[in-house]
């Protein structure tokens, strides 16, 4: 499944965190064989404060905690990086409105749930209509490969995709 890793596409990133089946939630986005960009809401370790960050990731050779990758959709060929950059660096750090029922606190999950639907109502980027279901699916399969070992696992998802130009 290596060849999922092709220049321009749009991966759902998910990395170890402190805790067993608790995961950093990411954008990534493939420019190479073995190099893109992660798109993600992050703290710097020091305070709590939340903050977007965009910055060069090499997932193949920095990959000791990433769990999964899942295809979720592609950028134009005629597109960098700063144009997925434009649309996720204004989100807010906060929860959105359609998610104060069901969340207590921002998260970087909070922040990729919206991320999603930011890329999805571009009509551009991403197309996933069912946000919740995407979250489920992400979240079981990188707890199961989180017991499997031998990561990353990349995956492809029915749950989203690139939308047609």
């Amino acid at each position: 499944m290596e060849s999922l890793f092709k220049p321009n596409t749009i991966f759902a990133a998910l990395k170890r965190s402190d805790r067993r089946g608790f995961f950093h939630w990411m954008i990534y986005l493939c420019t190479g064989e073995s190099s893109g960009y992660k798109y993600h809401a992050t703290t710097d370790g020091a305070t709590s404060e939340w903050h977007y960050e965009c910055a060069p990731w090499q997932a193949a050779t920095d990959s000791s905690m990433a769990v999964t990758f899942t295809k979720i959709g592609e950028l134009p060929e005629w597109m960098d990086h700063g144009f997925l950059d434009n649309y996720l660096r204004e989100i807010p750090m906060a929860v959105p409105k359609v998610d104060y029922q069901r969340e207590k606190a921002f998260t970087c999950r909070v922040w990729f749930r919206a991320a999603i639907r930011q890329l999805h109502d571009s009509g551009m980027f991403v197309e996933c209509s069912d946000v919740d279901s995407l979250e489920s699916e992400l979240k079981n399969r990188a707890t199961a490969a989180e017991y499997l070992g031998n990561l990353p696992h990349v995956y492809e998802t029915t749950l989203a995709r690139a939308w047609r130009w």
